[in-house]
């Protein structure tokens, strides 16, 4: 094969930038009935939020899911802002979050029909629903008009499923998550208190029920865990004899535990140091599940395996699969056959997500319930992510995955541009799944830096703590180190370093390019220029989250006005595009907007885009694409490639300018 030599960045692609919204992954993942149930945001139809139906032992390779709802609705919830959580099924019954009116609707035999009353100040997530379908429990969430984050009230809330009655069943608490019934209908929730994030210092509650007079009345509410001892708890789900099982970081890492109804014991002889779970960013996830044919053994994930833990011989066995990345794992027990299942998002680092059937105790692929609609890209075009280890600030260690450009058909002359990745959260953490929008750039001539900056989850509570009090040094000197490590090791061209990152990655990048001389390009999507505007702007759930990550407003007003990157524009000497979306209330567009007026004075080259319909992330097809075009196109003016086939847009202060 011969190979053409092109300028890095400029190698042509079999991936276009329409395919990267081709499909959203399944979430909120429901079995019931033999049918598998799940919900994804429609790119082409304004990223509106769909249900979808599949039987589960289906045979028929190309059986189409069945939408279940019809135009009009958007099952979505923006209880917290992030939502998810915001379906649920129970025989047959579907309740489901309606996000235009914020209603909760019943849908049966294609039979819509309002739940709760009309009032758009309410929002409900995070549904279980009893056996006998007579009521479900949830949050519910109260909004005001002109309010501020402190007047937002959250309760648990008991709902008739025949008259739509309410009933406060919890209160008191900041926030409430995770609650989940058993099979005679015991309630266990999680909840905590400002200034905690989930992944700080929560409470697991477990309480018995009786349900009378269209209400859950609740006796003997108990703490289970969190009283005590400071840890994080997540996950909480009922085994089929009715064992509560929950994920606790009080060994410093977030592993399983159990309770009986009188004592708390961890599942393994010992705890490890590896992650069971992820942090709680939106609601109902499920990264381990109870079997339904043995009450003493769960499906797990082990690090990069699906396990079964046995807690009666404390054992884990890795199971053998294709797979290495899962999530939204649900069971499914044929009761004609015995044949235990596990459904879930499965990926690796060469196939990308789907929703797969699993049978456990074959160890195989049953059925791919929802295949990628991308076409898939042939192996020789895949760049794998390798984690690497670099020395950081302090005689630190920290992890990135560093992606190589590859394409059969192209090289280029010299070492390739690299683009830093800082991801979201900050309270978060990426992996090397399968990823088409890093292939994207990969296989035109980018090389990638997906960073694991300390403050990331993954690496227990001691990494994750790196970053109280830190953000914006941390972060910054770990993104700033690893491209700075690759470049040294002759990897990439220390003269293109680019870094981008979205919401709390955004913040990052700015505070990258303001405080640091080590990056020629940045990308901003809807981030944080002004952290004092987060302080005083943002919504209930991140109110107070800046208290750990930097201080307490205004008492420690001097340090967020040092770390925003607004307030050393002047120092910012290179050039930045800005995307954002209008109606976005996690970071306003007022934040993109500062920034770019003051670098607009300041002569700096930036360019700013804003989109109308849009929130925190964007949903809509034509946008999703227009934003990754424009991202390559901005780097080919500034590192001097050509990009075909895209129009461009101003870039202010920047003498070429080409469209």
């Amino acid at each position: 094969m011969v190979v053409d030599i092109k300028p890095y960045g400029a190698w042509p692609s079999p991936i276009t930038a329409e395919s990267l919204s081709s499909s959203a992954e399944a979430t909120d993942t429901c079995v019931d009935n033999g049918y598998i149930y799940w919900c994804e945001s429609v790119a082409h139809e304004k990223g509106r939020g769909q249900i979808f139906r599949q039987p589960i032992k289906s045979t028929a390779t190309d059986q189409q899911p069945e939408a279940l709802l019809p135009a009009g609705y958007n099952c979505m919830t923006r209880v917290h802002e992030y939502g998810l959580g915001a379906f649920k099924v129970s025989n047959g019954l579907v309740v489901f979050s309606n996000n235009d009116d914020a209603r909760l609707y019943t849908l049966i035999d294609n039979d819509i029909k309002p739940l709760t009353q009309p009032n758009k100040l309410y929002r409900y997530a995070d549904l279980a629903i009893d056996k006998q379908n007579r009521f479900l429990v949830c949050i519910r969430e109260e909004h005001f008009p002109n309010e501020q984050p402190k007047d937002v009230v959250n309760v648990l809330v008991s709902i008739d499923l025949t008259s739509g009655k309410e009933t406060v069943i919890a209160q008191g608490e900041d926030f409430y998550s995770f609650p989940r019934l058993s099979s005679k209908n015991d309630l266990t929730f999680v909840c905590w208190k400002h200034p905690n994030m989930p992944w700080d210092f929560t409470r697991l509650y477990h309480a018995s029920t009786t349900y009378e007079n269209e209400q859950l009345v609740l006796h003997d509410l108990t703490c289970v865990a969190g009283d005590e001892i400071e840890e994080s708890i997540s996950q909480p789900e009922f085994g089929i004899d009715d064992t509560l099982y929950f994920a606790s970081d009080r060994s410093g890492f977030w592993n399983l535990y159990s309770f009986d109804g009188e004592k708390v014991e961890l599942l393994l002889d010992t705890p490890l140091e590896q992650e069971f779970v992820g942090p709680m960013w939106r609601f109902n996830p499920s990264d381990y599940t109870p079997l339904k044919s043995n009450a003493h053994q769960l499906l797990v994930v082990n690090k990069d395996s699906l396990a079964l833990l046995d807690r009666q011989t404390r054992t884990m066995t890795n199971l053998a699969c294709r797979y290495d990345h899962f999530s939204n794992l649900r069971i499914f027990l044929d009761t004609d056959n015995g044949t235990e299942y596990v459904i879930g998002n499965m990926s690796s680092p060469t196939e990308p997500t789907e929703l797969v059937l699993y049978d456990i105790l074959r160890q195989n692929i049953a059925y791919r319930h929802k295949k990628s609609a991308a076409t898939r890209l042939e192996p020789e075009y895949v760049s794998i992510g390798q984690e690497i280890a670099f020395p950081t600030t302090n005689g630190q260690t920290s992890y990135c995955y560093f992606y190589a450009p590859k394409n059969p058909n192209y090289t280029g002359e010299g070492l390739p541009p690299l683009r830093v990745l800082s991801h979201g959260g900050p309270t978060s953490a990426t992996n090397n799944s399968y990823k088409r929008a890093i292939q994207y750039w990969t296989t035109r001539g980018f090389a990638i830096a997906d960073v694991n900056y300390g403050g990331s989850t993954g690496y227990g509570r001691a990494y994750r703590n790196r970053l109280h009090g830190q953000w914006g040094v941390v972060d910054v000197d770990d993104c700033c180190n690893a491209a700075l490590y690759l470049a040294d090791q002759q990897l990439v061209d220390r003269n293109k370093l680019a870094i981008e990152g979205g919401s709390a990655g955004g913040f990052t990048t700015l505070a990258s390019l303001a405080f640091r001389q080590v990056f020629q390009a940045g990308c901003c999507r809807y981030g944080i220029s002004d952290i004092t505007l987060l302080a005083k702007e943002t919504h209930k759930f991140e109110s107070r989250y800046p208290d750990r990550l930097i201080g307490e407003y205004p008492k420690d007003k001097a340090t967020y006005i040092e770390r925003s990157p607004l307030f050393k524009a002047d120092e910012i000497n290179c050039p930045v595009i800005f995307f954002q979306g209008a109606e976005d209330k996690v970071v306003p567009p007022s934040q993109a907007e500062v920034m770019v007026n003051a670098l607009k004075k300041n002569g700096v080259p930036v360019a700013y885009v804003l989109y109308d319909g849009e929130a925190h992330g964007f949903r809509r097809a034509e946008n999703i694409k227009r934003t990754i075009e424009l991202e390559q196109w901005f780097y080919g003016q500034i590192f001097g490639f050509p990009v075909e086939g895209v129009e461009g847009v101003e870039i202010y202060n920047f003498p070429s300018n080409k469209k």
